[in-house]
């Protein structure tokens, strides 16, 4: 992985260690020099630190204990496996001890409680997979202004809201600053009007006064420092293209 290129699009798997060896390597590898992304993955482990909250505490299902109870007298031996095992060990003179009732109903009841673990363990874990939030991005390519332009935009779960992100945009002076469009059916409104560094990182919170999953397409252009009320300047990144 190039370490000049941000790694944005794989830290939400990494905060969750859903990445193989090799990508987790690599991104661990670019955390160490990139204060950004650094940043972001403090963001997403905010929200993955907290999502084990938010599962509630399951009982598992009365049918639960009769199956497993079912299970496991079946798999007792019966009173004559049991009373030819002890006649065999009495000959042998083996010093083991024998099967008592007590040994007996104690071993049953740890398999009983090992099984209802279990399965509230994998209760929870199916929940917690359920319960992740579920991020839409949008992937904004450069133009012929900006041909090695990237961006990204993270919608929210319920689409109300995101995040911009954007890589390798020139850096303009200070009269002039790149503006967010959101567009549909021929109207474009600003959603944010941003900077970006030196080297050419830039990230902004998209406002916006409909849920963002209504807008099917999206433009980034330069513009005056401030904004404009409509485009007006070169386009340097979109979806639409």
């Amino acid at each position: 992985m190039v370490k000049d290129l941000h790694v944005l699009e794989l830290i939400p798997a990494y905060a969750l260690e859903c990445l193989d060896e090799v990508e987790m390597k690599a991104v661990l590898a670019h955390l160490e020099g990139c204060e950004s992304c650094r940043a972001e993955l403090y963001a997403y482990r905010e929200v993955s630190g907290k999502i084990a909250l938010s599962v509630p505490q399951v009982d598992p299902p009365a049918r639960v204990k009769s199956a497993l109870m079912a299970s496991v007298r079946a798999s007792l031996p019966s009173q004559k496996d049991l009373e030819r095992r002890q006649s065999k060990r009495e000959r042998s003179g083996s010093g083991l001890l024998r099967l008592s009732p007590v040994w007996l109903a104690t071993g049953v009841l740890l398999i009983l409680l090992l099984g209802a673990s279990n399965l509230l363990l994998w209760q929870q874990v199916r929940e917690l997979r359920e319960s992740r939030p579920q991020f839409q991005t949008i992937s904004l390519r450069g133009t012929e202004a900006a041909p090695g332009a990237t961006g990204m935009i993270v919608i929210s779960r319920g689409g109300t809201h995101g995040t911009l992100v954007v890589d390798d945009l020139p850096d303009l002076g200070e009269d002039e600053q790149y503006q967010l469009w959101l567009i549909r059916d021929g109207q474009r409104t600003s959603g944010g009007v941003f900077s970006v560094s030196q080297d050419g990182y830039g990230s902004v919170w998209v406002s916006s006064p409909e849920p963002l999953a209504n807008y099917p397409n999206f433009g980034i252009t330069i513009e005056p420092a401030g904004g404009s009320p409509g485009p007006t300047g070169k386009k340097v990144l979109g979806n639409d293209l």
